[in-house]
């Protein structure tokens, strides 16, 4: 960038000064967490953002802050044994560590590291929280830099975000003497103000300055709570109750589909409001792409921007789940090995229908993945399991998993299962378990043997509840529960109906209107399986259902008053939302909604989300693990470190599988990323990802009765007072039951 440092060439000797390197440029930060680079055992393919910038740019507002500003995985060193390489640097003034790891064709190993750093003649450097919550007190450092030999006397312009009300008053005029810095701090009070703002700072001197845009998230304190509710009726009234709301929490959004695509996307969504780092979860938020591109092609849909927008974003998510493919094949939650057997099954079914839609697939690594899954048979007619990739207590029984693999297997177009798909049949009918039977239908229609399709299906139907679901016995593949089991397993059931073409018309559309009336508030179905199932069982009825577009207009109620029309068209793509609700919603209690469509005779399916936060903590008596998170002490001094211990405990005397704990962190405060890293090396967490002003914990199980103590140590940025997010813990694949853990206000002293 004009103003900054160009990077520095570095050259690198490896033996005969022939062969191949890898090469990153990471900021230092100047503190004590600058990271570590070890080296890994397996290194999963990576990518950095890296902009281009114009030569001539006159940048005013420094808005790029990478801190990873080169990597190149596959530098090659020429038999000089020097590489020039050019970059752009990123926006920060800071140092930066450069490391260079290489090997030549004869083995020997090179590595060196330099440091260099950026510098304007005039500077400013802050740290502003990316999150602070609503009735928070924060002082955030500026310190200005004369980096000249002049007196320099300027203008201050602080742009700051509506929510944030300054509570004293920053002097416009500044001057920094010839070769200091001179930091002012800047005192705010953080209003009932939910949402997202910028925070610019802007400072010109004697034709020097500086300036920087950030954006700052505010988030409402106490424990989320949310009614919802969905449903695709001429006129229907539903209520809910509100009780002990943190003032201006409360939102409240309507909104109706008048496309499948925008039920998809809104699924999409809801899928990305939760943590994103295993293989399920990233496949969630790509997995809809495909059904998208799959709906408009069967539907001749020529709208040529939504289109090219789904397959960039299918092609985006490909990538970064191809690199969960573990060293010996197969495919891992966080890509380690060995791989685990159903998620393969469920990434080869997933890759199968990218394909198919003109996702730029590789082919081969769909055989290699059939192949690794034919490979698990264990001569019985059913699937070796790998004990250390399996949850190891409370995993999804041997039965559905067998059925699982031959469905995959199946829905991918691999027939050289006949044994395996005879014993899961056998069993599935024997057990007559809805889930299981399902999967069978689902396989035999795949496999051509009507007959077997037909039985299971006939014996399937006969366990349609009233409201259109199906009840799974026990578990699913992913050993959901409660229901997120129904979702998954009358999913499943619409699927299997809809592969007997022409028949079960009366079932199947009871079915998805089941799934229709079972949406979330944010878009999506409960937790991910359950979701892409329900999207993938809609998008398969809309395909081959002729709807009739017309003219209509919707009209909401809040306790009797009329709050909200909207006329639409027939034709309309987008879906119509209708927002601040909430702003009827003056009293708390018992509230009625009611949703009218005038004019029509099919109405459009819609989602209703009221969401607020309370002082009183809302936690399942069903949940089936406990949390507490402390902090040690109530009040520190800007640079100390403050102990957070959060305590996961198995409340069940049996193993449970796939537990997340998401811990929050007062703003003001950052997580140290090597302890992180020292607690999974350790073994004491599987996996974490950092999320705002969150951390989620990853377990692949919890053994019986286990507890699990997570100790952090948080280091103090901004004076201020702050209090801690709300931290939860539940099982991923049954997350409608939750715990919470108190927040705690703690207090930064300047120092």
């Amino acid at each position: 960038m004009p103003g900054l440092m160009a990077g520095e060439a570095m050259n690198l000797n490896v033996g005969d000064n022939r062969g191949n390197a890898f090469m990153w440029n990471n900021a230092t930060k100047n503190n004590n967490n600058a990271n570590v680079v070890q080296a890994p055992k397996y290194q999963r393919g990576r990518q950095f953002y890296a902009p281009e910038y114009a030569k001539e740019e006159n940048v005013e507002v420094r808005t790029d802050f990478r801190n990873t500003i080169y990597w190149n995985s596959n530098l090659d060193i020429d038999h000089t044994g020097k590489k020039t390489i050019e970059f752009y640097m990123s926006d920060d003034v800071s140092s930066f560590r450069t490391t260079v790891e290489g090997i030549s064709k004869e083995g020997t190993i090179g590595r060196g590291e330099k440091t260099f750093f950026t510098q304007l003649p005039f500077g400013m450097s802050t740290k502003i929280p990316i999150e602070v919550a609503m009735q928070d007190l924060v002082s955030i450092p500026l310190t200005l830099t004369n980096n000249t030999d002049k007196p320099l006397g300027g203008k201050l312009d602080i742009l700051a975000p509506e929510a944030l009300e300054a509570i004293t008053k920053t002097p416009e005029l500044q001057t920094v003497m010839p070769g200091k810095a001179k930091t002012i701090y800047l005192d705010y009070k953080v209003l009932d103000k939910m949402g997202e703002g910028e925070f610019t700072i802007k400072f010109k001197a004697c034709g020097l300055g500086d300036a920087f845009t950030q954006k700052i998230k505010i988030v409402s304190k106490g424990f989320p709570v949310s009614a919802s509710f969905s449903a695709q009726d001429v006129e229907k009234e539903f209520s809910f109750s509100n009780r002990n709301v943190v003032k201006g929490s409360l939102k409240a959004t309507f909104t109706a589909f008048p496309s499948v695509v925008n039920d998809l996307m809104k699924g999409i969504e809801g899928i990305l409001r939760e943590p994103s780092g295993c293989f399920e979860q990233t496949s969630m938020s790509s997995y809809p792409n495909a059904m998208v591109l799959d709906y408009l092609k069967a539907t001749d849909n020529k709208d040529d921007k939504v289109m090219a927008n789904a397959t960039a974003l299918l092609n985006r998510g490909y990538k970064r789940l191809i690199t969960y493919e573990t060293k010996d094949k197969g495919y891992e939650w966080f890509g380690s090995n060995p791989g685990h057997e159903a998620l393969s099954a469920f990434g080869l079914m997933q890759f199968n229908d990218m394909k198919n839609v003109g996702g730029d697939v590789d082919q081969k690594m769909i055989d290699r993945t059939a192949e690794w899954l034919m490979a698990r048979k264990d001569g019985k007619g059913g699937f070796q399991r790998s004990a250390q990739a399996l949850d190891n207590f409370g995993r999804a029984s041997k039965e559905i998993t067998d059925a699982y693999i031959v469905y995959s297997l199946s829905e991918a177009g691999y027939t050289n299962i006949k044994k395996e798909f005879d014993e899961s049949y056998k069993q599935a009918i024997e057990s007559k378990d809805p889930y299981m039977l399902a999967l069978m239908s689902c396989s035999a229609a795949n496999l051509k043997e009507p007959k077997k399709a037909n039985d299971a299906l006939s014996a399937l139907l006969k366990q349609q509840q009233n409201d259109g679901s199906f009840l799974g016995k026990s578990h699913s593949i992913t050993y959901s529960q409660g229901q997120s089991l129904i979702i998954e397993t009358t999913s499943l059931a619409a699927l299997a109906m809809m592969k007997e073409e022409g028949k079960n018309g009366a079932s199947i559309t009871k079915a998805v209107d089941y799934l229709v009336n079972s949406r979330k508030g944010s878009g999506s179905f409960g937790n991910s399986q359950g979701t892409v199932l329900a999207l993938k069982a809609i998008t398969e009825f809309a395909k081959g259902s002729k709807k009739t577009s017309e003219d209509g207009t919707i009209v909401l109620y809040i306790d009797g008053k009329k709050v909200a029309e909207r006329e639409y068209k027939a034709g309309q793509k987008d879906a119509i939302v209708i927002e601040e609700l909430e702003k009827n919603i003056t009293d708390e209690g018992k509230h009625t909604v009611k949703v009218k469509f005038i004019g029509v005779k099919t109405p459009l399916p819609y989602s209703m989300a009221i969401n607020w936060s309370t002082n009183l903590p809302e936690s399942s008596i069903n949940c089936s693990v406990d949390l507490t998170s402390k902090l040690e002490s109530k009040s520190v001094t800007v640079g100390e470190t403050v102990r957070l211990t959060s305590i996961v405990t198995n409340k069940k005397n049996e193993g449970l599988p796939s537990t997340m704990a998401i811990i929050g962190i007062p703003a003001g405060f950052t997580a140290q990323p090597w302890q992180l890293k020292e607690l999974q090396d350790k073994k004491m967490i599987d996996y974490y990802e950092i999320k705002g002003n969150n951390i989620a914990i990853y377990y692949r199980c919890l053994a019986p009765n286990a507890v699990k103590e997570i100790k952090l140590d948080l280091k103090a940025e901004m004076p201020g007072e702050y209090d801690s997010p709300a931290s939860c813990a539940y099982l991923y694949y049954t997350n409608e039951h939750k715990v919470w853990a108190g927040a705690e206000k703690i207090i930064v002293k300047k120092s």
